[in-house]
């Protein structure tokens, strides 16, 4: 059985009803967006490769590309240490953000 699957389904605390994820550009590195997955939103990304998210607001599945064709291709899934927040490298055809920006972290403090 492959790792990530055997750590999915044995070791993700599956209390936790979000978890945290970062995308990043797969070729360039960048930071692109921040997002919340649920278990379901997990397993889909994995087998599907093409992200998908729990919209808080709107208390639903989000299928990032969907309406706006902003597709995402997972090329790797990487978890922290105890595995409740993600890191999701990617490819995208255009802007990852909602701004039609190409990331969501153009700010500064």
């Amino acid at each position: 059985m492959n790792k990530f699957i055997y750590k999915i389904f044995f070791l993700v605390n599956w209390k936790k009803k979000i978890f945290p994820v970062i995308i990043q550009d797969f070729l360039k590195k960048n930071i692109l967006m921040f997002a919340w997955l649920n278990k379901w939103n997990l397993l889909e990304n994995f087998f599907f490769k093409k992200t998908c998210f729990w919209s808080r607001n709107k208390k639903k599945n989000w299928r990032k590309g969907l309406t706006s064709n902003n597709i995402q291709i997972i090329k790797d899934i990487f978890f922290d240490c105890d595995i409740d927040s993600y890191l999701f490298k990617i490819n995208y055809n255009i802007n990852n953000c909602h701004y039609n920006l190409i990331s969501c972290f153009n700010y500064k403090l």
